[in-house]
């Protein structure tokens, strides 16, 4: 729309474009930020994941930088998803280091806390009833 006035050469008032343009441009902002949310929402390799919590923290630091005020709602799908994402990797990296034959009580203490905070944290289930059932 706001290309669409540009293009036409159209007249209008100043402060109503400045309006346009800043609402253009939290719209973009947070439309890539619920994009990249829904990306991430499964993620095959675990390894990946703290770049992608890094990512997602880097478009909402630059949004913020061009002084863009996000939506409440989406800066706490922001922390949901941030939070989600570190413990389904906590959780999976703990999965994928524990060996049967060698685990302590310690290390089954520590996985289970691990399973605690992915339930908590709405982390998938199937990592969940993974980790239960290497528990």
């Amino acid at each position: 729309m706001l290309s669409g006035i540009i293009s036409a050469q159209l007249d209008i008032d100043v402060r109503l474009k400045h309006a346009a343009e800043v609402l253009h441009l939290k719209l973009e902002k947070e439309l890539d930020i619920r994009n990249f949310i829904q990306s991430v929402q499964h993620v095959e390799n675990y390894k990946t994941i703290l770049k992608s919590v890094k990512t997602l923290n880097e478009k909402q630091a630059h949004a913020e930088s061009l002084g863009v005020s996000l939506d409440p709602v989406l800066i706490e799908n922001i922390n949901q998803c941030t939070s989600r994402l570190v413990a389904e990797r906590n959780l999976r990296f703990q999965m994928d280091n524990t060996e049967i034959m060698t685990a302590t009580t310690e290390t089954i203490g520590e996985l289970n806390s691990l399973i605690d905070k992915a339930g908590q944290d709405q982390v998938e289930e199937i990592y969940t009833q993974q980790a239960d059932q290497l528990k």
